[in-house]
């Protein structure tokens, strides 16, 4: 078995870290499945346990949550790291610190610290009991390695 990313020549530009597919799951079935109740009940019982058209486009904004999903994430490039939130922000290599795993109530989570004592809990990689991510420390070990090699480029530029 090869490590996460061993098949990346070091002339790649941009690798991503997103959510693995056990992570999204339960939120994306949970999100189907409440679309299928609301709309059996407006069909099948003309909306007698509370479906209706606005509880239907609540349901559409959820689905548009879990399409999200797929996007979430960060990505290490040669200049920096690029936290896919709202807003996108970007992490300098030069700025960053420290890149430590932090554990809470058996969660494993990325936190990068940068600038001035600032730190940026990041939302991928992680990895815990309810959404494992078998790469995780492989993930993390890529994020560190291209830190190493990329903070001097950026500072020489």
């Amino acid at each position: 078995m090869t490590s996460y990313g061993a098949d990346m020549s070091s002339e790649t530009k941009r690798i991503k870290f997103a959510l693995t597919w056990s992570q999204r799951r339960a939120f994306v079935v949970s999100v189907l499945w409440f679309q299928a109740l609301v709309w059996a009940d407006v069909f099948f019982n003309h909306g007698r346990f509370g479906g209706s058209g606005k509880t239907a486009l609540v349901g559409l904004l959820l689905i548009g949550l879990a399409a999200a999903t797929w996007w979430v994430g960060t990505s290490v490039t040669r200049r920096g790291l690029v936290v896919h939130a709202v807003p996108t922000m970007l992490i300098p290599w030069d700025e960053v610190h420290e890149i430590e795993v932090e554990s809470s109530m058996g969660i494993k989570t990325v936190v990068v610290h940068h600038g001035e004592r600032r730190k940026t809990r990041l939302t991928a990689p992680t990895t815990g009991p309810l959404g494992r991510d078998e790469d995780f420390q492989d993930k993390v070990r890529v994020m560190r390695s291209f830190w190493a090699a990329h903070r001097s480029d950026t500072q020489a530029a």
